[in-house]
Protein backbone atom coordinates (compact mmCIF):
# COMPACT_ATOMS: atom_id res chain seq x y z
CA UNK A 1 0.00 0.00 0.00
CA UNK A 2 1.48 3.41 -0.93
CA UNK A 3 1.64 5.09 2.33
CA UNK A 4 3.08 8.73 0.93
CA UNK A 5 0.99 11.69 0.85
CA UNK A 6 -0.62 12.93 -2.42
CA UNK A 7 1.15 15.56 -4.18
CA UNK A 8 0.00 18.05 -7.06
CA UNK A 9 2.31 19.48 -9.46
CA UNK A 10 1.63 22.08 -11.77
CA UNK A 11 3.88 23.31 -14.52
CA UNK A 12 5.56 20.85 -16.83
CA UNK A 13 8.47 22.92 -18.59
CA UNK A 14 11.81 22.10 -18.65
CA UNK A 15 12.17 22.26 -14.87
CA UNK A 16 8.83 20.90 -14.08
CA UNK A 17 8.99 17.99 -16.15
CA UNK A 18 11.88 16.46 -14.67
CA UNK A 19 11.28 17.59 -11.40
CA UNK A 20 7.66 15.46 -11.35
CA UNK A 21 9.25 12.52 -12.95
CA UNK A 22 11.78 12.38 -9.36
CA UNK A 23 8.44 12.17 -7.68
CA UNK A 24 6.39 9.71 -9.58
CA UNK A 25 9.99 7.40 -9.77
CA UNK A 26 10.18 7.81 -6.33
CA UNK A 27 6.60 5.98 -5.39
CA UNK A 28 4.87 9.44 -5.24
CA UNK A 29 0.82 9.39 -6.12
CA UNK A 30 0.85 12.84 -8.32
CA UNK A 31 -1.59 14.64 -9.43
CA UNK A 32 -0.57 16.89 -12.31
CA UNK A 33 -1.36 20.00 -14.47
CA UNK A 34 -0.15 21.58 -17.58
CA UNK A 35 -1.44 24.54 -19.66
CA UNK A 36 -0.10 22.69 -22.51
CA UNK A 37 -1.89 19.04 -21.88
CA UNK A 38 0.50 17.28 -23.76
CA UNK A 39 3.18 18.00 -21.68
CA UNK A 40 1.11 15.57 -19.04
CA UNK A 41 1.50 13.07 -21.41
CA UNK A 42 4.65 11.07 -20.49
CA UNK A 43 4.08 11.49 -16.89
CA UNK A 44 0.82 9.92 -17.10
CA UNK A 45 2.39 7.13 -18.31
CA UNK A 46 4.41 6.53 -15.77
CA UNK A 47 0.52 6.72 -13.76
CA UNK A 48 0.71 10.23 -12.54
CA UNK A 49 -3.50 11.30 -12.98
CA UNK A 50 -4.34 14.75 -15.00
CA UNK A 51 -6.27 17.54 -13.52
CA UNK A 52 -8.01 19.65 -16.27
CA UNK A 53 -7.75 22.84 -14.05
CA UNK A 54 -5.40 23.93 -10.70
CA UNK A 55 -9.16 23.57 -8.79
CA UNK A 56 -9.60 20.20 -10.08
CA UNK A 57 -5.92 19.14 -8.85
CA UNK A 58 -6.87 21.15 -5.24
CA UNK A 59 -9.86 19.01 -4.76
CA UNK A 60 -8.13 16.20 -5.82
CA UNK A 61 -4.76 16.83 -3.82
CA UNK A 62 -7.39 17.81 -0.55
CA UNK A 63 -4.82 18.46 2.43
CA UNK A 64 -1.39 17.47 0.30
CA UNK A 65 1.32 19.47 -1.00
CA UNK A 66 1.00 20.91 -4.47
CA UNK A 67 4.16 22.05 -5.90
CA UNK A 68 3.99 25.08 -8.58
CA UNK A 69 6.85 25.25 -11.10
CA UNK A 70 5.47 27.67 -13.58
CA UNK A 71 7.69 29.96 -15.99
CA UNK A 72 6.81 33.52 -14.10
CA UNK A 73 4.94 35.30 -11.72
CA UNK A 74 1.93 35.99 -13.81
CA UNK A 75 1.45 32.53 -14.44
CA UNK A 76 1.83 31.75 -10.22
CA UNK A 77 -0.70 34.43 -9.77
CA UNK A 78 -3.14 32.88 -12.22
CA UNK A 79 -3.10 29.24 -10.99
CA UNK A 80 -3.15 30.09 -7.22
CA UNK A 81 -5.64 33.06 -7.48
CA UNK A 82 -7.61 32.82 -11.10
CA UNK A 83 -10.70 32.19 -12.13
CA UNK A 84 -9.94 28.22 -11.55
CA UNK A 85 -7.20 28.84 -9.27
CA UNK A 86 -6.08 26.66 -6.40
CA UNK A 87 -7.10 29.10 -3.41
CA UNK A 88 -11.26 29.03 -3.63
CA UNK A 89 -11.41 25.08 -3.03
CA UNK A 90 -8.22 24.81 -1.41
CA UNK A 91 -8.49 22.23 2.17
CA UNK A 92 -7.43 23.07 5.18
CA UNK A 93 -4.03 21.95 5.96
CA UNK A 94 -2.81 21.98 2.43
CA UNK A 95 1.06 22.96 1.77
CA UNK A 96 1.54 24.88 -1.36
CA UNK A 97 5.36 24.87 -2.07
CA UNK A 98 6.31 27.41 -5.29
CA UNK A 99 9.59 26.42 -6.49
CA UNK A 100 9.21 28.59 -9.87
CA UNK A 101 11.60 32.18 -9.68
CA UNK A 102 8.91 34.36 -8.32
CA UNK A 103 8.60 38.05 -7.35
CA UNK A 104 9.25 38.78 -3.28
CA UNK A 105 6.25 40.90 -2.81
CA UNK A 106 3.68 38.65 -4.82
CA UNK A 107 5.35 35.56 -2.61
CA UNK A 108 3.86 37.55 0.47
CA UNK A 109 0.75 38.32 -1.27
CA UNK A 110 0.25 34.91 -1.75
CA UNK A 111 1.38 33.69 1.34
CA UNK A 112 -1.21 35.71 3.16
CA UNK A 113 -3.84 34.48 1.07
CA UNK A 114 -3.07 30.81 1.26
CA UNK A 115 -2.74 31.46 5.09
CA UNK A 116 -6.22 32.96 5.32
CA UNK A 117 -7.58 29.81 4.12
CA UNK A 118 -5.86 27.84 6.85
CA UNK A 119 -3.31 26.23 4.76
CA UNK A 120 0.25 26.93 4.26
CA UNK A 121 2.59 28.49 1.96
CA UNK A 122 6.62 28.09 1.17
CA UNK A 123 8.57 29.47 -1.20
CA UNK A 124 11.34 26.93 -2.58
CA UNK A 125 13.32 28.26 -5.50
CA UNK A 126 16.18 25.87 -7.23
CA UNK A 127 19.07 26.24 -8.69
CA UNK A 128 21.06 23.35 -10.72
CA UNK A 129 19.24 23.98 -13.94
CA UNK A 130 17.48 21.24 -16.31
CA UNK A 131 20.52 18.97 -16.01
CA UNK A 132 20.23 19.07 -11.84
CA UNK A 133 16.29 18.53 -12.64
CA UNK A 134 17.12 15.38 -14.45
CA UNK A 135 19.70 13.89 -12.00
CA UNK A 136 17.71 15.17 -9.35
CA UNK A 137 20.60 17.22 -7.17
CA UNK A 138 18.85 20.74 -7.74
CA UNK A 139 19.75 22.98 -4.75
CA UNK A 140 16.59 24.14 -2.91
CA UNK A 141 16.89 27.83 -1.06
CA UNK A 142 13.40 27.29 1.16
CA UNK A 143 11.60 30.04 2.76
CA UNK A 144 8.28 29.73 5.27
CA UNK A 145 7.89 27.59 8.86
CA UNK A 146 10.32 25.25 9.56
CA UNK A 147 7.29 23.02 10.24
CA UNK A 148 6.76 22.74 6.93
CA UNK A 149 10.11 22.19 5.57
CA UNK A 150 10.54 19.28 7.72
CA UNK A 151 6.73 18.26 5.97
CA UNK A 152 8.30 18.67 2.56
CA UNK A 153 11.43 17.90 3.12
CA UNK A 154 11.09 14.07 1.80
CA UNK A 155 9.85 15.48 -2.01
CA UNK A 156 13.04 17.96 -1.73
CA UNK A 157 15.15 14.87 -1.12
CA UNK A 158 13.93 13.36 -4.32
CA UNK A 159 14.26 16.52 -6.36
CA UNK A 160 17.85 17.94 -5.00
CA UNK A 161 20.89 17.02 -3.04
CA UNK A 162 20.74 20.15 -0.87
CA UNK A 163 18.29 22.15 0.72
CA UNK A 164 18.94 25.32 2.88
CA UNK A 165 15.77 27.13 5.02
CA UNK A 166 16.85 30.59 4.31
CA UNK A 167 14.49 32.02 6.36
CA UNK A 168 10.53 33.12 6.34
CA UNK A 169 8.29 32.99 3.68
CA UNK A 170 9.94 35.21 1.06
CA UNK A 171 13.62 34.43 1.96
CA UNK A 172 14.05 31.74 -0.77
CA UNK A 173 13.06 33.92 -3.15
CA UNK A 174 15.40 36.61 -1.72
CA UNK A 175 18.65 34.16 -2.25
CA UNK A 176 17.23 32.94 -5.69
CA UNK A 177 17.36 37.12 -6.59
CA UNK A 178 20.92 36.87 -5.33
CA UNK A 179 21.68 33.56 -7.41
CA UNK A 180 20.40 34.85 -10.69
CA UNK A 181 21.87 38.18 -10.32
CA UNK A 182 25.14 36.47 -10.17
CA UNK A 183 24.54 33.79 -12.56
CA UNK A 184 23.48 36.84 -14.96
CA UNK A 185 26.42 38.92 -14.66
CA UNK A 186 28.90 35.79 -14.90
CA UNK A 187 26.91 34.43 -18.03
CA UNK A 188 27.76 37.96 -19.68
CA UNK A 189 31.90 38.40 -18.53
CA UNK A 190 32.66 34.46 -19.25
CA UNK A 191 31.45 35.35 -22.69
CA UNK A 192 33.16 38.57 -23.57
CA UNK A 193 36.22 37.23 -22.23
CA UNK A 194 36.10 34.12 -24.18
CA UNK A 195 35.22 36.30 -27.42
CA UNK A 196 38.34 38.65 -26.55
CA UNK A 197 41.11 35.51 -26.09
CA UNK A 198 39.41 34.17 -28.98
CA UNK A 199 39.59 36.98 -31.33
CA UNK A 200 43.26 37.50 -30.58
CA UNK A 201 44.54 34.13 -31.35
CA UNK A 202 43.85 32.20 -28.02
CA UNK A 203 42.29 29.10 -28.05
CA UNK A 204 39.00 29.64 -26.15
CA UNK A 205 39.34 25.57 -25.22
CA UNK A 206 42.81 26.24 -23.40
CA UNK A 207 42.03 29.69 -22.05
CA UNK A 208 38.94 28.04 -20.05
CA UNK A 209 41.03 25.39 -19.24
CA UNK A 210 43.71 27.84 -17.85
CA UNK A 211 41.47 29.89 -15.62
CA UNK A 212 39.99 26.35 -14.24
CA UNK A 213 40.99 25.83 -10.38
CA UNK A 214 41.98 29.43 -10.28
CA UNK A 215 40.03 32.63 -8.66
CA UNK A 216 38.04 32.91 -11.79
CA UNK A 217 36.40 29.07 -12.66
CA UNK A 218 32.92 28.94 -11.30
CA UNK A 219 30.15 26.55 -12.70
CA UNK A 220 29.47 28.86 -14.89
CA UNK A 221 32.95 28.98 -16.73
CA UNK A 222 32.88 25.26 -16.07
CA UNK A 223 29.46 24.28 -17.81
CA UNK A 224 28.50 27.28 -19.64
CA UNK A 225 31.59 28.05 -20.73
CA UNK A 226 32.05 24.78 -22.22
CA UNK A 227 28.51 25.30 -24.32
CA UNK A 228 29.74 28.49 -25.38
CA UNK A 229 32.77 26.54 -26.76
CA UNK A 230 30.79 23.57 -28.85
CA UNK A 231 28.17 26.36 -29.56
CA UNK A 232 25.33 24.36 -28.03
CA UNK A 233 22.54 26.58 -26.85
CA UNK A 234 20.07 23.88 -26.53
CA UNK A 235 18.14 25.00 -23.77
CA UNK A 236 18.27 24.09 -20.41
CA UNK A 237 17.66 27.51 -18.65
CA UNK A 238 16.54 29.71 -21.57
CA UNK A 239 17.77 33.34 -22.00
CA UNK A 240 14.68 34.92 -21.98
CA UNK A 241 14.34 33.77 -18.20
CA UNK A 242 17.27 35.16 -17.41
CA UNK A 243 15.89 38.17 -18.45
CA UNK A 244 12.69 38.03 -16.53
CA UNK A 245 14.68 37.23 -13.32
CA UNK A 246 17.52 40.14 -13.61
CA UNK A 247 14.40 42.35 -13.77
CA UNK A 248 12.34 40.92 -10.96
CA UNK A 249 16.14 41.94 -9.28
CA UNK A 250 15.78 45.41 -10.74
CA UNK A 251 12.11 46.28 -9.45
CA UNK A 252 13.10 44.72 -6.22
CA UNK A 253 15.65 47.63 -6.18
CA UNK A 254 13.96 49.97 -7.01
CA UNK A 255 10.95 48.66 -4.21
CA UNK A 256 13.93 48.97 -2.10
CA UNK A 257 15.52 52.47 -2.73
CA UNK A 258 18.83 50.90 -4.09
CA UNK A 259 20.69 50.89 -6.59
CA UNK A 260 22.53 48.47 -8.31
CA UNK A 261 24.34 49.35 -11.16
CA UNK A 262 26.22 46.09 -12.33
CA UNK A 263 22.62 44.53 -12.50
CA UNK A 264 20.94 47.28 -14.38
CA UNK A 265 23.93 46.56 -16.73
CA UNK A 266 23.84 42.87 -16.96
CA UNK A 267 19.93 43.53 -17.69
CA UNK A 268 20.20 45.91 -20.25
CA UNK A 269 22.52 43.16 -22.06
CA UNK A 270 20.22 40.53 -21.67
CA UNK A 271 17.32 42.32 -23.09
CA UNK A 272 19.23 43.25 -25.88
CA UNK A 273 19.97 39.66 -26.70
CA UNK A 274 16.19 38.65 -26.27
CA UNK A 275 15.59 41.81 -28.69
CA UNK A 276 17.92 40.13 -31.42
CA UNK A 277 15.83 37.71 -31.12
CA UNK A 278 18.03 34.62 -29.17
CA UNK A 279 15.70 34.54 -25.80
CA UNK A 280 15.00 31.14 -27.21
CA UNK A 281 18.64 29.92 -26.69
CA UNK A 282 20.17 28.54 -23.66
CA UNK A 283 21.70 30.93 -21.20
CA UNK A 284 25.49 30.20 -22.78
CA UNK A 285 23.92 31.86 -26.01
CA UNK A 286 25.32 35.14 -24.65
CA UNK A 287 28.16 34.71 -26.14
CA UNK A 288 26.06 34.73 -29.52
CA UNK A 289 25.13 37.86 -28.84
CA UNK A 290 28.68 38.99 -28.19
CA UNK A 291 29.17 37.40 -31.68
CA UNK A 292 26.28 39.28 -32.95
CA UNK A 293 27.51 42.64 -31.21
CA UNK A 294 30.74 42.69 -32.61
Amino acid sequence: MNTTPPVGFIGLGLMGQAMATQLLNAGYDLCIHSRTATKAEPLIALGATYAHTPAELARKVKSGIIIVCVTDSISLEDVLAGEQGLLEPMATGCLIIDMGTSRFDLTQKLAHKTQAKGAHYMDAPVSGGQIGAQQGTLSIMAGGQFSQLQRAQPLFDVMAKKTTHVGDVGCGQLAKTANQMIVGATLNIVAEALFLAQKNGADPAKVRAALGGGFADSKILQIHGQRMIDKDFTPGARAATQLKDLQQAQDLAAQSQLQLPLNNTSLSQWQAMVDADLGGLDQAGIIAWVTLNN
